[in-house]
């Protein structure tokens, strides 16, 4: 087992609340993980960049506290819940911007898409080589972090 990924020994060893996302389960696992968090990081307007980065320090150890119920013997490593904060978080925030509200829908409306399809199939719904195990709560959870945590957003009004 990793020593930085995350299980039960998260309440004794606090690191691995922040750790089991840099943790992954092979080279391909990380990568796919960096391109999922590279979107919303291009996205973010760029004022916002630094808040980005700032949600995703907050948000790190709370997903994993909130993953920890349903771990039981298992773990988590990866960034896919992450990823998944960073595209609820920008998808709302773009939809609050000009001329941002296509790509707001568009991240939104993916991720929607993917979560729907998750619970469906009870599973991760791209192909991942032999070896990774995908935690679709993470996936779940990491939604309902994100769109915390833009909220309140300030949406602009429509004057006829």
């Amino acid at each position: 087992m990793d020593p930085l990924s995350l299980t039960t020994d998260a309440l004794r060893e606090p690191w691995r609340l922040w750790t089991c996302h840099l943790a992954h389960f092979s080279w391909d696992h990380a990568l796919a993980n960096a391109l999922a968090l590279a979107v919303p990081l291009v996205l973010a307007p760029q004022r916002q960049r630094f808040r980005l980065l700032g949600v995703a320090l907050i948000a790190a150890p709370l997903l994993s506290l909130l993953l920890l119920a349903g771990l039981e013997h298992g773990q988590y490593r990866g960034a896919s819940g992450l990823a998944c904060v960073l595209w609820a978080w920008v998808g709302l925030r773009l939809l609050s911007i000009k001329n941002s509200t296509p790509a707001g829908l568009l991240m939104l409306g993916g991720l929607l898409l993917k979560l729907a399809a998750e619970t469906v199939f009870g599973s991760c719904i791209l192909l991942r080589p032999e070896g990774w195990q995908a935690l679709p709560a993470a996936h779940l959870w990491g939604t309902f972090l994100g769109l915390t945590c833009a909220l309140p957003v300030r949406f602009r009004t429509h004057h006829a």
